[in-house]
């Protein structure tokens, strides 16, 4: 690698050139100290520049549908009125942004194509329920047992692996920009009211669930019946039901289902529930530059928000059930094991169904190793 010295602005700097070719300039800090103290640098070329941008006196008015707000889950509450507030706050008053509860703007399922048509310009929601419009959405809300076990290591896949860019590309084609993930808490705890201790005792009964993890409970005899979440509690009440996946404990308990089922099915296949938040495309690109990176970065931030959020209410929400009366159940390892690889092998059968889905049983797969390579053996998630 060479270097010579070159005459700048801010003195003298290095002219390194790579193995490759390539010149790179890189200011030393000796000249740079002995520029800043003849005075050619200055605070101003310290300072970060003013961003000059179109429609920079343009309010932007935005509305954004929550699809699990106003309904007593704490932590989508609380985290919800912190994003607001950042946007707000980050963008000087140029973005007035307006939470709307569950169902006032749109319904759960009509929240993807609500966003898309500017009905809504933005959405908190979860990619599953667009799974019939963009069929890679099913595994990018969970692959039951992918071992999303912490933030950080979903944070990597996310940001470093592609599956942000599969996400943004797929959404695109539907006038949708999606801005972030959002690790909201577990998913896939049963509630029963039979005891479950193997994966057999789910024959005969009648189940909610969906995905891959309702195919594995077919698999086992059940029967699947489709319900929505909030109508789980009069359906297990009236019969319709014996067992359902839907929430994580805080949303078990705000249901009072300690009222109806004795049993408490443990562990989760997702330990965390993988949402998103959305955005109307057009809205977002319309925005200058500076804007869009107050929408991504405050939406980063809300995911931080909101998986720390959920900690005190899923505790709570486990004390309340047992204080209810529920018994709490564990799948032997064994039992989680065989579901895990079943599952596995599900997802990865449908290489070839779709481009996207096929990018990410390529990214999971790598994942999968990187996570054994890096935490070691474990238990599944619980």
């Amino acid at each position: 690698m060479s270097k010579k010295e070159t005459r700048s602005d801010a003195g003298y700097n290095s002219l390194v050139t790579t193995p490759s070719g390539t010149e790179v300039t890189k200011l030393d800090r000796r000249s740079y100290l002995k520029a800043a103290a003849a005075g050619l640098v200055g605070g101003a070329a310290l300072a970060t520049p003013s961003i000059v941008t179109a429609n920079s006196d343009r309010v932007w008015d935005l509305k954004l549908q929550s699809n699990w707000t106003g309904i007593g889950i704490q932590s989508q509450d609380r985290a919800a009125k912190l994003f607001v507030e950042r946007v707000n706050r980050m963008s000087n008053g140029r973005i007035k942004m307006r939470n709307f509860d569950a169902e006032v703007l749109l319904g759960i399922g009509e929240t993807f194509r609500g966003v898309g048509s500017g009905v809504a310009d933005l959405a908190v929601t979860a990619s599953v329920y667009h799974r019939g419009i963009v069929p890679a959405g099913e595994f990018l809300w969970s692959v039951p047992f992918f071992p999303v076990t912490n933030l950080e290591f979903y944070e990597y896949i996310y940001q470093f692996m592609g599956i942000k860019e599969v996400w943004r590309e797929a959404y695109a084609e539907h006038g949708v920009m999606h801005l972030t993930y959002e690790l909201s808490d577990e998913w896939g705890s049963m509630v029963s009211t039979k005891p479950i201790n193997t994966f057999a005792d789910y024959n005969g009964m009648k189940v909610r669930a969906f995905g891959i993890w309702a195919d594995w409970l077919v698999h086992n005899g059940a029967s699947i019946v489709v319900v929505p979440g909030g109508e789980v509690y009069t359906a297990v009440q009236t019969r319709i039901l014996d067992a359902a996946a839907f929430g994580a404990p805080d949303a078990w308990a705000g249901l009072k289902m300690y009222e109806v089922c004795d049993y408490f099915v443990n562990p989760s296949v997702a330990p965390y529930d993988v949402c998103e938040i959305i955005m109307n495309l057009d809205k977002f690109n319309e925005m200058p530059e500076d804007l869009q990176e107050v929408m991504l970065s405050a939406a980063r931030v809300h995911n931080l928000d909101i998986a720390s959020l959920t900690i005190p209410t899923d505790a709570a929400g486990r004390k309340a059930l047992a204080d209810g009366g529920m018994e709490t159940l564990l799948m032997p390892e064994d039992e989680l094991k065989k579901a895990a690889d079943w599952c596995w092998d599900r997802f990865v059968s449908k290489k070839g169904e779709d481009p996207y889905i096929d990018r990410m049983i390529d990214i999971y797969g790598e994942a999968r190793e990187l996570y054994t390579a890096y935490y070691g053996p474990k238990k599944l998630p619980v």
